[in-house]
């Protein structure tokens, strides 16, 4: 039988969503860079949500998870887009 270290796995699924994120950033910063100079108000704070939103997306509640399912499961697909675990 084999266990697994949810702990550790947690922390592999993080830096698994670190670089997805990583690759995110720069798009969604030359995004924010043009609506600033269009002095888009409306499109700056939309991109500032995501932006924080990718931030906070690490931040997840550990309490419902048992299995490595469970953890695939917190993957954020409408933000980080297509799971790595299919």
């Amino acid at each position: 039988m084999i266990k697994i270290d949810l702990q550790k796995a947690l922390e592999i699924h993080k830096t698994q969503i670190r670089k997805k994120r990583d690759e995110l950033f720069p798009t969604l910063d030359v995004q924010f860079m043009k609506a600033l100079e269009q002095g888009n108000t409306e499109l700056t704070t939309t991109i500032g949500i995501q932006k924080q939103a990718l931030r906070d997306v690490t931040n997840i509640e550990t309490g419902s998870i048992v299995t490595l399912s469970d953890l695939k499961s917190t993957w954020d697909t409408e933000l980080l887009g297509e799971s790595p675990y299919k």
